[in-house]
């Protein structure tokens, strides 16, 4: 058969090869990062059959490539990869180096410049896809020549020249290329499980942390919400209008969150509202419209006898800020009477976001009502509040567990909950934690392999003058043109044979020595890894300055705890504590004085509270929070601790005086009465009571 078709032919069949393996057995590494094995086939084409054969099946091999990836760059570079390779080689340049010598000068500057064209990434992970290239490229390539070495001799019909025609350096090659094949083999499998850790760690922590978010609102409005019911029920049972408007007063001051409250009629026509000096302002403005006919907090409770709670959207009369409005309609006999009202102020439910967990470094929060406005976005992602913000979807070169957008030319990972009134959570991730775990275990490798290199030229040196000094003595004796015999005895050529034996066991038992560091070391990270986990599992639980439960944490006991106590009918209260001044520590002695006076409490806090078993855990910035159970004096105990702070804290050898101010929500009768996250608002009401009272005061409610 003619040489050219049957090269072609052998070509073709090396490329199906190829084709499969790069179509069926892609590893992935890390999210569209994917190595390709196919290659190696046809590098194989290349020594067994030549140019020719290599590039035929080059071109199979790259369709099966193009198919997985959708991507006909390929086909460049892996030809333009064969021709380079083949065209040093035969100038004498070692094929693992000549494929190194392609990738920096052509093939890595080359992917370089035509990625971006077709995948928009940062920079990060373009380094990172060409980083994957060169040890891509490295590894079947060494795969292959050591194949080669092990073909029958009948199925070359190239010959090709060895890398050195010394002992020492064919031993150094091989012994390399094993090396080499092992270390990325390792190396990539141990990138890879903790990468798959890392990603798992992030959808673990998002999805708890968006799942923590939606209950925060829904607490938060269902609180409000209730505070209006409530104020409607009452108002009914009192006949008199002047008791009612106090009502209204009451429960505008003692809620927080509403900027604002009003009555309105049958009309619409607003019969007062509160403050009451935002409210003369109103009915004294000419241009304002006196009624609130053609708000939907109004005609939708009119129209349906039903509560309302509004989208987000910017007030009138009583301020110009974001508001979500939430309204309760009378009605008596059936007949529509009018309604209750009251304006959420957006600004409150920022501040109860920024009280979660998020970590700011890696991590962002974007939370938007029923009509996909911002109701609160984390500063980094420079949202305007009550801007249309719904994500796009991109492709996701990263992972396949979360989706993936972009926000003001950043990629974010995210996973997304909806809560009971139709508002969407996002939470963010960046996907650079990964990506970073990948380059540094690059670099790490980079110069294992640089290190070991030189290892192994000093080593194969010294093993090839021990192996090669018998024979050398022996050709020296067959160079002298004498008569003289030769002075080399059959044992000594023995002891020769035993000696060349024994260096190759000794650079056998190097090589295993080597695979067992490595595996070692593998372990050693394996190891430090979970040791890692568990300090992260630590940080999620426990607040890093004080070592108290963080909020998350000591939510979830309490909470369990105020169950079981409702079950066995035990006293129980939550105790809500705040440093009074504490701004002003910061401001006179410094951020790391105000951090000292932080651990000073929670150390006092474990004294006196958790050693007699009582939940103790830092709620936030100088807010503190202690859960206590069968206790008959809860006032004593929290006057005890009072007096007690107010020397304990040494900062520099000087004592801070410090007061704090309290809320306590207690029960002893009502076990069935409410839920723990209604025990916590009347103890966080009575906090601000407190603090509106004077500060360094107790407010105690039993119920």
């Amino acid at each position: 058969m003619n040489q050219t078709l049957l090269a072609i032919f052998t070509g073709v069949g090396f490329g199906a090869v190829a084709a499969l393996v790069n179509y069926f057995l892609a590893f992935e590494l890390y999210g569209s990062v994917t190595i390709l094995l196919g290659q190696v086939f046809v590098f194989l084409a290349l020594f067994t059959r030549g140019l020719l054969s290599a590039l035929v099946s080059t071109v199979i091999a790259s369709a099966a490539v193009y198919l997985y990836t959708d991507n006909s760059f390929f086909f460049v570079t892996l030809a333009a990869e064969i021709i380079v390779v083949w065209f040093l080689f035969r100038r004498h340049v070692p094929i693992l180096l000549a494929d190194l010598i392609y990738w920096l000068v052509f093939g890595m500057p080359l992917s370089f410049w035509y990625l971006p064209t077709v995948i928009d990434v940062p920079t990060s992970f373009l380094v990172l896809v060409l980083a994957k290239l060169l040890l891509n490229g490295l590894l079947y390539t060494a795969l292959a020549i050591l194949l080669y070495q092990l073909t029958p001799k009948t199925w070359r019909n190239v010959t090709m020249k060895p890398v050195a025609d010394s002992l020492r350096g064919r031993v150094f090659y091989l012994s390399f290329l094993c090396i080499i094949v092992s270390s990325l083999s390792f190396s990539l499998l141990y990138t890879v499980r903790s990468a798959q850790q890392v990603e798992q760690q992030i959808l673990t922590d998002i999805s708890s942390k968006a799942n923590s978010l939606r209950q925060v609102t829904d607490d938060f409005i269902n609180t409000y919400r209730v505070a209006v019911r409530n104020l409607r029920d009452s108002m009914r049972a009192i006949p008199s209008y002047a008791e009612r408007l106090e009502m209204l007063r009451i429960t505008q001051e003692s809620y927080p969150g509403f900027v604002s409250m009003l009555l309105a009629d049958a009309d619409g026509r607003i019969l007062h509202g509160v403050p009451a000096r935002q409210f003369q302002v109103l009915q004294n403005n000419p241009n304002t419209p006196p009624d609130i006919t053609d708000r939907a907090y109004f005609f939708e409770p009119k129209a349906t006898g039903e509560g309302y709670i509004s989208s987000a959207f910017r007030g009138r009369g009583f301020g110009t800020q974001p508001i979500l409005a939430i309204s309760e309609p009378f009605v008596t006999n059936g007949e529509f009477q009018g309604i209750v009202e009251g304006s959420l102020d957006v600004p409150e439910l920022v501040r109860l976001v920024r009280r979660t967990d998020i970590d700011p470094d890696y991590q962002s929060v974007v939370v938007t009502d029923d009509q996909h406005q911002v109701l609160f976005a984390s500063d980094d992602l420079r949202l305007r509040t009550l801007g249309h913000f719904e994500p796009t979807t991109r492709p996701n070169l990263y992972t396949q567990n979360l989706p993936l957008t972009r926000i003001n030319e950043r990629d974010l990972l995210f996973t997304q909950r909806l809560n009971a009134q139709g508002w969407n959570i996002y939470v963010f991730s960046s996907p650079e934690l990964i990506t970073q775990l990948f380059l540094n275990n690059l670099i790490i490798l980079s110069v294992f392999l640089t290190l070991i290199a030189i290892l192994f030229a000093f080593v194969t040196h010294r093993f090839a003058q021990e192996l090669n000094r018998p024979l050398e003595q022996l050709a020296e004796q067959l160079r002298d043109n004498t008569d003289s015999p030769l002075n080399v005895s059959s044992d000594e050529m023995t002891r020769e044979v035993r000696t060349i034996a024994d260096n190759l066991t000794a650079a056998r038992q190097l090589m295993v020595n080597f695979n067992r560091q490595l595996q070692q070391q593998v372990n050693e990270k394996t190891a430090d890894l979970e040791q890692l986990n568990m300090k992260l599992q630590k940080l999620a639980r426990e607040d890093g300055l004080t070592e108290l439960l963080n909020r998350r944490t000591f939510d979830d006991l309490a909470e369990q705890r105020y169950h079981e106590a409702m079950a066995t009918r035990e006293p129980i209260a939550l105790i809500l504590m705040d440093i009074d001044y504490f701004k002003q520590i910061n401001d006179t002695m410094g951020h790391p004085a105000g951090d000292e006076c932080i651990r000073c409490v929670g150390q006092l806090l474990k004294e006196h509270f958790e050693r007699r078993g009582h939940l103790c855990g830092r709620y936030g910035g100088e807010e503190f929070a202690v859960f206590v159970s069968s206790v008959n004096d809860v006032r004593k105990l929290v006057e005890d601790f009072q007096d007690a702070l107010a020397t304990y804290c040494q900062v520099n050898g000087q004592v801070v005086p410090m007061t704090m101010s309290m809320g306590i929500a207690e029960v002893r009768q009502a076990y069935g009465g409410g839920s723990f996250r209604r025990l916590v608002a009347e103890a966080d009401k009575l906090l601000y009571q407190s603090k509106d009272t004077g500060r360094n005061r107790i407010s105690i409610q039993s119920n």
